[in-house]
């Protein structure tokens, strides 16, 4: 039987003014449950929270969230990175109320989202990469599962070429931030106590090549941490494409890692 679904919208998080909203099941659970945060994509320039892209998670009984973030150019990063470490902090901090556990937090992303979602794996809390006053300072913005849907992982790929132009996120071309661009390439991150990463790609990918996917699983197994590459006959859209797939994967990582049986 499928769960009937509350959203709640427009909740401040962020002195920035951004805002997230929940999808969870309308029955409450007696016992904590795990929370997912769904991050955006939309090139880090448009687009905004989605709580749709969240409903096959929430109808499995997870508690979700999906967030803004500043986009680019009017914000470059780390700016990105900041804003979706608040949503994490801001999940933690409103745990009990919200009846989530705290040390089950899973997040996913689409491209730019995917982006994010990497980060929050591997440089939750990178000191480089610090914020000067970090918001609920007191809560940790690590996270416990992420979700790669067709993501930037490594800026330095050579297979991955964005040209002269200049490159919203960083306000500059690529060649001209080499140094910006690898800390911003969650590959340059990865540790041992990484948490388990799921990688969904499209062969078929001109935007985001398959190598970036390659890449991370790679590196993510070479450090001894936990990482799952699935490879789909589609381009940068699987999402939408393969939708089906995607959310069924998506699904079976999240209920793994985070200890949750499906509803």
């Amino acid at each position: 039987m499928t769960n009937a679904l509350e959203l709640i919208e427009d909740i401040s998080f962020s002195a920035h003014g951004l805002k997230l909203d929940i999808l969870r099941s309308k029955i409450r659970s007696s016992q904590p449950v795990p929370a997912i945060l769904h991050l955006h994509g939309g090139a880090w320039v448009m687009y905004g929270k989605w709580p749709q892209a969240n409903v096959f998670l929430a109808r499995a009984g997870f508690v979700t969230v999906s967030a803004e973030y500043r986009l680019a150019p009017g914000a470059t990063f780390p700016a990105q990175l900041h804003d979706v470490r608040a949503a994490v902090r801001w999940l933690r901090a409103h745990a009990p109320e919200l009846g989530i556990d705290p040390q089950r937090i899973g997040v996913w992303g689409v491209s730019a989202g995917a982006h994010l979602a990497g980060l929050l794996g591997t440089a939750a809390e990178r000191p480089e990469l610090a914020e000067a006053n970090p918001e609920w300072s007191d809560q940790s913005a690590r996270v416990q599962a992420v979700g790669n849907v067709s993501g930037v992982m490594d800026f330095l790929d050579p297979a991955f070429d964005f040209g002269p132009q200049s490159l919203p996120l960083f306000g500059a071309p690529l060649a001209a931030c080499l140094e910006l661009a690898a800390l911003a390439s969650p590959v340059t991150h990865i540790e041992p106590d990484a948490p388990p990463f799921l990688h969904l790609h499209g062969i078929h990918d001109d935007e985001v090549p398959v190598s970036q996917a390659r890449r991370m699983h790679a590196a993510l197994q070479n450090a001894g941490t936990s990482s799952e590459l699935i490879e789909l006959d589609g381009d940068h859209y699987i999402n939408d494409t393969c939708q089906d797939e995607v959310e069924a994967r998506l699904l079976t990582f999240f209920c793994r890692e985070l200890d949750h049986p499906p509803d």
